[in-house]
C-alpha cells in the first residue's frame, strides 16, 4: 500500500466464529492503516422461500426487542450478524456508539431489501455495514469486490459438520481465484504472531512482498521471509531469493524480522513453518486468462486449500 493511498477493506461475515475473527483481525488492521472498512453479509433465500422468511421475520422480532426496532434504522432479514459485528467493533475500541450514521443502499422499504448503513467517525473513519439480497453468496461478494474498488477481502473458512477440519466452501475458492484484489481466508486468525511471506524469486513475488510489507508495517505486524528449494543442490538458491528480498525492502527503509529458507516440496513446507504465524502470504498476481487454470492446482492454491491457519493472497 501506498503511503496516503486510501485502503478499501471488505471484510464478509456469516455470523460464524471464524468470520468474526477476521473481523476482529480486519478491523485492527484497517485502523493501522486508516482504511474504510465494510461489513459485508449476502443473505441467501428470501420472498420465495416461505420456511427462510418465516425464520428470519423471527430473527428480526427478537433483534428489535433487543436492540430496539430502529437500532440501525431498519427492520431487515440477519440484520443479527451485522448488528453483532457493530458491537463487536464498539467492543473492541475500533468504533464509538456516537458515530454518526446514515443510511443509503438500495433499500426501498422492502423487508427483505439491499441496504447499507455508514458509521462516521470524529477522526474521519469511516465504517460501512452493508447487506446483499443473491443465492450466490460468492457471485455477490465478487461483484462488490469489482464495484467498491477495495484492496482487501477478508472471508472466513468453515468448519464441516460433525468434522472439527476446517475446509474451504465452494464460494470461498471462486472468492479466492476470481478476485481482482488481494484475499485474506481467515482461520483461527489471531493476532500478534506475523507474517509469513513466501517467496519464489519472480518479480512478481517481490512485488507482493513489498506490498504486504508496508501494509503489516501500519499495524505492528512483523513480516518473515521464506523460500523452499525442492532439492539440496537448488538450497543455494533459495538462500540468494530471500536474501535479495531483504536487500529490497531495505532499499525502501523496511526490513524483514527474519528470514529462512527449507528444502522439500513447497506447499508441505509453507504449510508447516506457516503454523507458527498469523497468516501465510503468497503472490496471486497473473493468475487472469490462461493462467487461472493453472492456479486451481498450483502452489498457491494448494497451500490455501491445505493450511491450517489463515492464507492471504496478495494482487
Amino acid at each position: 500500500m501506498e503511503r496516503g493511498k486510501s485502503f478499501k477493506l471488505l471484510i464478509c461475515t456469516d455470523g460464524s466464529a471464524e468470520a468474526m475473527r477476521g473481523m476482529r483481525y480486519g478491523a485492527k488492521l484497517g485502523k493501522g492503516i486508516g482504511a474504510e472498512i465494510t461489513i459485508f453479509h449476502v443473505c441467501k433465500g428470501g420472498e420465495d422461500d416461505p420456511e427462510n422468511r418465516d425464520r428470519e421475520l423471527v430473527a428480526v422480532g427478537a433483534m428489535e426487542e433487543k436492540f430496539g426496532s430502529r437500532s440501525l434504522g431498519m427492520s431487515i432479514p440477519e440484520i443479527r450478524y451485522l448488528e453483532e459485528a457493530r458491537l463487536g467493533l464498539i467492543a473492541h475500541g475500533w468504533m464509538a456508539e456516537d458515530w454518526s450514521a446514515e443510511q443509503g443502499g438500495n433499500f426501498d422499504g422492502d423487508l427483505f431489501g439491499d441496504f447499507q448503513i455508514t458509521h462516521r467517525g470524529p477522526g474521519g473513519e469511516v465504517i460501512n455495514l452493508k447487506l446483499k439480497q443473491g443465492r450466490n453468496a460468492a457471485g455477490e461478494i465478487l461483484d462488490e469486490i469489482e464495484n467498491g474498488g477495495y484492496n482487501l477481502v477478508i472471508i472466513g473458512a468453515s468448519k464441516r459438520s460433525g468434522l472439527s477440519r476446517i475446509f474451504l466452501s465452494s464460494e470461498v475458492q471462486k472468492v479466492v481465484v476470481h478476485a481482482q484484489c488481494s484475499v485474506l481466508v481467515a482461520r483461527e486468525l489471531e493476532a500478534g504472531h506475523g507474517h509469513l511471506v513466501g517467496l519464489d524469486g519472480s518479480e512478481e513475488a517481490y512485488v507482493m512482498m513489498h506490498k504486504d510489507v508496508m501494509l503489516a508495517s501500519r499495524c505492528s505486524c512483523p513480516v518473515s521471509l521464506m523460500s523452499v528449494a525442492r532439492r539440496p543442490q537448488d538450497e543455494s538458491k533459495a538462500i540468494r531469493i530471500v536474501e535479495e528480498g531483504q536487500r529490497i525492502l531495505k532499499s525502501f527503509g523496511l526490513g524483514a524480522a527474519e528470514i529462512k529458507t527449507a528444502i522439500g516440496d513447497p506447499v508441505e513446507e509453507l504449510i508447516k513453518y506457516g503454523r507458527n504465524y498469523s497468516v501465510i502470504v503468497l503472490n496471486g498476481k497473473g493468475q487472469s486468462g490462461l493462467k487461472k487454470r493453472f492456479f486451481m492446482g498450483g502452489t498457491v492454491f494448494n497451500v490455501v486449500i491445505a493450511a491450517e491457519n489463515s492464507v492471504m493472497v496478495v494482487r
